[in-house]
């Protein structure tokens, strides 16, 4: 895993979801929830969330609800790197890498720069 320095410790750069996990996603709010469910701290709470991306609890509420209505929230694409790095990883922009139908050699390099 890559670490990042800092004055008394480290902080864990995201990591990568296995593949089988992103590919059992077929909507991005799936692949939101599954990012969530495979944070990196579980004692996290929604609210912690919500203060560390820049977003109001109720709307991290409806990102992660599995309900699925139309009326609910997205998690919208400013917070994709916030999300990625308080979750610890990078599931989200797996899942869009996979739609974009980028190719295994761009999400290797896509891997490698991250």
């Amino acid at each position: 895993m890559n670490e990042l320095g800092l004055v008394g410790g480290v902080v864990l750069a995201p990591a990568f979801l296995p593949d089988a996990e992103v590919a059992k996603c077929s909507t991005y709010r799936e692949i939101v929830r599954v990012s969530w469910a495979n944070r990196r701290s579980k004692a996290m709470t929604r609210q912690t969330l919500a203060e560390m991306i820049g977003c109001y609890a109720s709307h991290v509420s409806d990102y992660l609800q599995a309900d699925d209505k139309p009326s609910r929230r997205d998690l919208p694409a400013k917070c994709l790197n916030a999300w990625a790095a308080t979750v610890g990883n990078w599931g989200v922009q797996q899942w869009l890498n996979r739609q974009s139908k980028l190719t295994i050699m761009e999400e290797v390099i896509a891997q490698r720069a991250a």
